[in-house]
């Protein structure tokens, strides 16, 4: 199957040139690696620490105390209350945030040239000596509680929770989310998050990232001045290795009354430093990464099954999930799935042909400058090359990477990536209305499971 050609669609131009700003990085002694890149025409300054204390770093039991313990940094310091500490932030003008991921977990604010060295001393305050106070550590986790709750009020995001948890095994941390689930972040406790920040919030793996229109010399003077004394070292980054949770096999959630269904398909992917990188992302940008997908014109132009549909890989620094997915109308469950499993299948067997490969790779080299128009999208294109050790060219190749990437890459992508005995088909939806039909479908043995 090859994407329609519109006869009557002008001919994408060439891209642009696009030179990725050149940067700098020095280490402290305590650890701490600078990354300064100038913008000297940008207008303000992006500022991102990062540091090894994601929820990869956290022990099971303890699921989503990173989140926990990332939220509760911008409630205040030793020194300041919330108040005060939402009140110094104005007087700067800056935007502080504090959040986590898989493999990392980051505290960061926007600000003024001239407000950045204030900016700095005002965050390395706050991971440095952070309040944890009780009350506002009660709030986050009735917030958190209520937002994991609220997601499985949600049939997206329900979807997205229980294929994960049925794509990996028991032993994967991968299988749930980030943020922990009700159980685990119900055992929480305001020493639990003290201990993570205490453990994890350490120097010697972390990763100052400064990027706008600054002085390389200026912003490691600051660095040194405001975090040269923050000492420590963390356990280093957990590893492990996942593992599927089965093999092919169709799940339904049961979603009593819903008039919809959403459906997810796929397996275990690629890991960031997988060698199969580019030609995955073309893959995943191929089979429902842009609106010419295959999966949307199939689903959503020529059959009218649902308003998108989309496919992609997540890696991370294991192994990341591989997912196709849509919203349907319940009555068109069964005949989507089977579409959908059809379309996964049959790019294993032949090569795109030219003018899609074209259109796909001259979309993605073309979107690719837009994410560096802020300085806040240059910090961020920083953070992967900090924490996984990608080499400084990175950004200054990845357009000749994808360029690189032929028709017979894809191919080889997609029989080494895509394994039709090993996809996950998950359904959430009617299980009164779509069950007999999944089970007629033969793509696989069905189960039932709950959705809690």
């Amino acid at each position: 199957m090859t994407a329609t050609v519109n006869p009557l669609r002008p001919a994408p131009g060439a891209p642009r040139p696009y030179h990725f700003p050149e940067f700098e990085r020095h280490r402290l002694p305590n650890g701490l690696t600078v990354w300064v890149v100038p913008v000297p025409s940008a207008a303000v300054v992006n500022v991102h620490l990062l540091v090894d204390a994601g929820a990869a770093a956290e022990d099971e039991a303890h699921a989503g105390v990173a989140a926990l313990t990332a939220q509760l940094l911008v409630t205040g310091t030793e020194r300041l209350d919330a108040s005060a500490f939402a009140e110094a932030t104005e007087t700067l003008g800056i935007e502080v945030s504090s959040e986590s991921s898989w493999d990392s977990a980051r505290a960061a604010f926007q600000s003024l040239p001239p407000h950045m060295a204030a900016g700095l001393a005002l965050l390395a305050e706050m991971i440095q000596h952070p309040r944890f106070d009780p009350a506002e550590f009660d709030r986050l986790k009735a917030e958190r509680l209520a937002d994991i709750l609220q997601a499985r009020a949600d049939p997206g995001r329900l979807a997205d929770e229980m294929f994960l948890r049925h794509l990996y095994d028991d032993t994967t941390p991968y299988r749930r989310l980030s943020a922990g689930t009700p159980e685990s972040v119900e055992r929480i406790t305001l020493d639990d998050v003290r201990a993570h920040h205490h453990t994890h919030w350490r120097p010697a793996a972390a990763h100052l990232i400064v990027a706008g229109p600054v002085v390389p010399s200026e912003v490691v003077a600051a660095a040194a001045e405001h975090l040269g004394a923050w000492s420590g070292s963390g356990p280093g980054h957990r590893t492990f290795e996942p593992r599927p949770g089965g093999g092919r096999r169709i799940v339904l959630v049961d979603r009593p009354g819903s008039v919809q269904s959403e459906l997810r398909v796929g397996q275990l992917g690629i890991d960031r430093r997988s060698p199969r990188y580019f030609p995955a992302m073309v893959l995943g940008a191929m089979l429902g990464g842009v609106f010419g997908s295959r999966l949307n014109l199939r689903l959503r132009e020529e059959l009218g099954y649902t308003y998108g549909a989309r496919a992609g890989f997540d890696p991370r620094r294991a192994v990341g999930p591989f997912s196709a997915g849509a919203a349907v109308q319940t009555e068109v469950t069964a005949d989507a799935l089977r579409e959908t499993v059809e379309i996964l299948t049959r790019v294993r067997d032949a090569a795109p042909d030219e003018t899609e490969l074209h259109d796909i790779r001259d979309f993605l080299v073309g979107v690719f400058p837009l994410r560096f128009e802020t300085t806040g999208g240059v910090a961020m294109a920083i953070e992967p090359v900090a924490v996984y050790g990608l080499p400084d060219a990175w950004w200054q190749t990845y357009r000749s990477h994808l360029e690189a990437v032929g028709a017979d890459d894809v191919l080889a992508a997609a029989r080494e990536l895509l394994d039709p005995d090993r996809y996950l088909m998950l359904v959430v939806g009617d299980a009164d209305k779509v069950r007999d039909e999944l089970t007629a479908t033969g793509l696989g043995p069905l189960e039932i499971a709950a959705g809690e």
